[in-house]
């Protein structure tokens, strides 16, 4: 989206810059304000790369085991109640 640099131009008339820096300061204000509104709905690019590489503190360790032999453990958990523990070997 681009400002409507005819629609802010009046705006700067009392300050001492030729038309093309009122423009180039318009245009870096939109750019500042339009990262603000990003962040504040979430869709800002910190907060886009943050949601993709984001783990969960419950994440199942087994996946991110770093071993050839990982099919091959065990589940060790806790028998339920009325269940026989189970003889891993």
């Amino acid at each position: 989206m681009q400002p409507d640099i005819n629609k802010y131009l009046p705006m700067l008339e009392n300050m001492d810059l030729t038309r093309n820096q009122k423009i180039e300061l318009i245009h870096d204000l939109w750019l500042i304000m339009e990262s603000f509104v990003d962040h504040a709905f979430g869709i800002h690019p910190d907060q886009i790369n943050a949601k993709k590489n984001r783990v969960s503190d419950l994440q199942d360790s087994r996946k991110t085991l770093d071993s050839k032999h990982q099919h091959n453990m065990p589940l060790l958990h806790a028998p339920k109640e009325g269940e026989q523990p189970h003889d891993s070997t």
